[in-house]
Formats: structure tokens, sequence, C-alpha cells
């Protein structure tokens, strides 16, 4: 994917999410930055993207306005590269 497309894939997921809990990213493009800086692949931006849905099932709770630390984000993609390098 070209960087366009991979923001607008990271940014669609993520929208599924805050559609899904009646919330609001407050980070939102930070986080697209951040996944797609490190990853344009299709599969590697969903499996982020659905461990992100994890994290805010259960750390969330019922604030409308959420922030997702980046080094959240940065442990989770960490994990999916390294996952998708073998190691």
């Amino acid at each position: 994917m070209n960087p366009d497309e991979a923001q607008d894939r990271a940014r669609a997921l993520l929208a599924v999410i805050e559609t899904a809990y009646g919330i609001r990213i407050g980070n939102l493009e930070a986080i697209i930055r951040a996944i797609t800086e490190k990853t344009r692949d299709e599969q590697q931006i969903l499996t982020i993207c659905t461990a992100l849905n994890t994290w805010i099932a259960t750390n969330a709770g019922t604030r409308p306005d959420v922030e997702i630390p980046l080094d959240v984000v940065n442990g989770l993609l960490e994990r999916v590269m390294r996952l998708n390098s073998g190691e």
C-alpha cells in the first residue's frame, strides 16, 4: 500500500472502533501516524488495530474521549513486526 492508502485503512479501522464503543479517540491522527510510519502492510495494520480494539475494550471504561498512549501503540507495533519477521 502507498502511504495514503495505509493511513486511510488505519483511519477506517479505528473509525469502526470509535463507532462500536461510542467513543472518540483524541489522539487519532498521532496513532495513525505511528502505525503507518512503521508499516504499510494491510494485514499488519489490521492486526494492530484489532489489538487496539482489545486495549480499548479493557481500558477505556465509559469515557467518551479516549487517549491511547503512544507507548501502547509502539509496543503493539514492535510485537507485530517481530512476529512477522519470524523472531
